[in-house]
Parts: structure tokens; sequence; C-alpha cells
């Protein structure tokens, strides 16, 4: 069931982009986007690479006692988590299987993997909160009297809330969190240990308060900071210069939004609707907010494809090594 929610979200995102498209003019969008030119869309995916290294550091640091745990493996991985989730059809929890499963083509454990890399998802919801904090707060200063301060008013009430539950059930959480993490190990014996007893002890080590968390946080914070920084100079690119803050706030919100959106694959259809009210706060035209969006996702399919041809071949390789194994990413079934 869940799988066709997923499926049907997908079809209706893909004919909101169309429809979209159609009602702004498909001259306005395809004039907008020749602005950017070829050098500016390489900028752009040039521009995307730090992003993509401070997340996967952040990753690393909740694992890098691991052993043949090094930087650029988990940089790697990020690098194939992103393009599972924002190239294929795939829901966040896919990209993060794939991610998980690219470290442990690397050598790393691939029960540290998965531990880790699920511990990572709840450390970019979290540095998730105070980014979104901060658009709300640029919002109420550059736009105070636009339609989105009572929403956002009440973003703002319910991200203070929402730390105020992870300070107060803290020890819950991290229960929950190794449950999870077992669960997804069991459920995919390619990342799993021989003996569940080691996953347990793994999982607690990675989720111990020494492990990484506040490093993490930070090195997710810089990389949404970047990530804004990368919407300020797209919109540069397509004619529509906005002030840093105001591309703070628009990515931040957008974040915000995707957030609760992590059931439609690739957001299709949300990202694009998101832009397009998020953007208009600040005087963007609404076919150069859509073709922002189609930037974004065009720069996501070139830095993600070749991760993802990489991965394939990898896994080919290992296939070979040992063509009587289950598949590494097929699920182990349940009667």
């Amino acid at each position: 069931m869940r799988r066709i929610a997923g499926e049907l979200a997908f079809a209706a995102g893909l004919v909101a982009i169309g429809w979209l498209v159609v009602h702004f003019g498909l001259n306005a969008v395809l004039h907008a986007l020749a602005s950017v030119g070829v050098g500016g869309f390489v900028l752009l995916a040039l521009a995307h690479v730090p992003t993509l290294a401070a997340l996967g550091l952040s990753w690393w640091s909740l694992s890098r006692d691991a052993p043949g745990a090094r930087p650029l493996k988990f940089i790697w991985g990020r690098w194939v988590r992103d393009a599972g989730g924002d190239v294929l059809p795939l829901s966040h929890v896919g990209g993060y299987v794939l991610g998980a499963r690219a470290v442990a083509l690397t050598g790393v454990s691939g029960l540290r993997a998965a531990a880790s890399g699920l511990l990572d998802l709840f450390v970019e919801q979290a540095a998730k909160i105070p980014y979104a904090m901060a658009s709300v707060a640029l919002l109420l200063w550059l736009a105070p009297r636009s339609g989105f301060v009572a929403p956002a008013a009440i973003v703002l009430a319910v991200s203070v809330a929402l730390i105020g539950v992870f300070v107060w059930r803290r020890d819950w959480i991290r229960g929950r969190l190794a449950a999870s993490a077992v669960a997804v190990a069991e459920k995919w014996p390619a990342l799993a240990a021989a003996d569940p007893g080691e996953t347990r002890a793994v999982v607690a080590q990675a989720l111990a308060p020494s492990g990484g968390l506040a490093p993490g946080l930070l090195l997710h914070l810089i990389g949404w900071t970047l990530g804004a920084a990368e919407t300020w100079l797209a919109l540069r690119f397509l004619g529509a210069p906005v002030s840093f803050g105001g591309a703070v706030v628009i990515d931040g919100l957008f974040v915000a939004v995707r957030m609760f959106a992590f059931f439609v694959p690739a957001a299709v259809g949300v990202q694009e609707t998101a832009y397009l009210l998020l953007a208009g706060l600040f005087g963007v035209p609404a076919a150069t907010a859509v073709a922002l969006s189609l930037v974004r996702r065009g720069r996501d399919l070139v830095v993600g494809a070749p991760a993802l041809v990489i991965w394939q071949v990898l896994e080919r390789r290992g296939l070979r090594r040992a063509p009587l194994k289950r598949t590494p990413l097929e699920p182990q079934q349940t009667p």
C-alpha cells in the first residue's frame, strides 16, 4: 500500500510539473534556463561538491572509529545516497540503503555503515530544525507583511517544541534509533553481522554520547548553509538575484517542506510548488522559480548519475565474485 501511494504521488508530481511549465509559459521557462548557460550550469554542479563533502563528513564523524573508515568512503556513500533519493524514483529510505551499501562496498563493515547511516539521518533531521528557525526569523525580518508570516510562526513554534522533545526524550529516541538500526540490519543481510549481539553492540557504540553527534550536527548546518549559497548563485545565473538572506529563507523553508513530504519520491511536484511560492516572496517571476527547480533537478542528474553508474559497476563485480550469494540489496523475506 505504501509503495502504491508513493507511485501515485510521483505520477501526480510529474503532472504538476508539466502543468506549471505550461501555465507559466514554456518559452519563459526556457528563456530563464538559457540564461544560465553551459558554463553557469557547470559552476552550479561544482558548487554542490562542498555541500556533498560536508554531509559525507558528518556521516563519517559518526563512524570514524570503525575499521577501514575513511572520510572519502563516506563522502562517496553520501554521493550515492543523494543520487538514489534525487535521481531515482525512491524515497529517502531507499537512498539511505543505497548509500549504506555503497560504503560497505569500500570495505567498511556493512553493519557500521547501516547503523551510522541511520543515525546520520536522525542528525540531519535534527539539524534542519535550527536551520528552519533561522529561515523563519529572516522571513519575519525581510518580508514581515507576507502571507507566510503566520505559517512561518507555526513552523517556528513546532521547531522549538521538537527541540524540547529531543532533549526531554533523548534516551527514548536513542533506544528507538537502536531498534530501527537493528531491524534494518536484520532485513538486509548484506548489511548485517553474523551475531545479533554484535549488531546491538555496534549500534550502541554509534549512539554513544561521544560518537560524533555534535560534529555531525555542525557539519549538517554547514551543509545547509552551503545549500543556501547554491540557491543564491542559481538565482543570479537565472537573472533574478536575491540577497543571501532571501536565499536562506527560500532554501531553509524548502528544506522544512521537504522534510514533511519525505514520502514523495524525489519531491516531484513538491519542490516546484515550494520554489514557486517561496521565491515569489522576493519578487522572482513564476517562470524563473520553476526554472530554478528544473536547474536543481538537472544538477542532481548530472552530479548523481555518475555515482549510480559507478555503484552498479562495483555491485556487478561483487556479484561475479560470489554468484551464488543473495543479491546485496535484496531484503530477507519474512514468512
